[in-house]
């Protein structure tokens, strides 16, 4: 379906979406038919932005580290309560 220019005038932005989704956009200018094609398809993962979520001055190495020791402290913990257990 070829457009006229007063409709891709009136409907760009979702036009464009059209196109950068690989669908086929035409229009008509002055006897002139125009295709509208993305030059390559925009992948929505491509505009996400990382969020931070470890406080400022916390590194990936401290949080291993403080998982490491939670796991020791765990372990201990069930340790002793077994030692309970077995006393009984």
């Amino acid at each position: 379906m070829t457009l006229t220019i007063s409709k891709v005038r009136q409907n760009l932005f979702s036009l464009a979406e059209a196109a950068a989704r690989g669908e086929n956009v035409e229009f008509a200018y002055q006897g002139t038919t125009f295709r509208l094609v993305a030059e390559k398809k925009v992948s929505k993962l491509s505009r996400l932005k990382p969020l931070d979520i470890l406080p400022p001055g916390v590194t990936f190495d401290d949080l291993e580290k403080a998982l490491k020791e939670n796991k020791k402290e765990a372990l201990a913990a069930w340790e002793r309560n077994q030692e309970k257990l077995e006393t009984r």
